[in-house]
């Protein structure tokens, strides 16, 4: 009886153990995948912020302003200020962003004030047009003379 209760306790463990090391590397390759996944599309973005940079910087060779529309416009209409304000705070929480100005009319935004590179300016018009309420985005930010 002491047997057959002591087989029972380890056949129990050790299935136990088992699941428990099954489960383990299910969750570890479920991790290293979202892993792999964030990382992709953070290479991603990073790569569409280089290529829209590039584009920026051969339109400011040929003038001194760069302007873009959505293609579609989604969403009801925002008020002026609250784009302004919207824009604004979010400008205050990037790196490199912080002096830059923005006036909203119609859903027209301007961007103005001095940046240091290219990829700012690109940022600063992407994060523009992903914000509800824009239609249009003109910069006219200028690259800082301290480069």
């Amino acid at each position: 009886m002491k047997r057959l209760l002591f087989g029972f306790l380890i056949g129990t463990a050790t299935g136990a153990g088992g699941y428990w090391l099954l489960q383990q590397s299910k969750t570890q390759s479920q991790l290293s995948e979202a892993r792999d996944r964030v990382t992709f599309a953070a290479w991603k973005a990073g790569k569409s912020i280089q290529e829209f940079a590039a584009e920026i910087r051969q339109e400011l060779s040929h003038s001194s302003q760069v302007v873009r529309e959505k293609v579609r416009v989604t969403g009801d209409s925002v008020s002026a200020t609250a784009v302004t304000t919207h824009l604004k705070t979010k400008y205050l929480a990037e790196n490199g962003l912080r002096g830059v100005s923005v006036d909203t009319t119609d859903g027209t935004v301007t961007l103005s004030g001095e940046v240091a590179t290219h990829e700012d300016i690109a940022r600063a018009m992407k994060i523009a047009l992903e914000t509800d309420g824009v239609r249009k985005v003109i910069s006219k930010l200028q690259l800082s003379a301290a480069r």
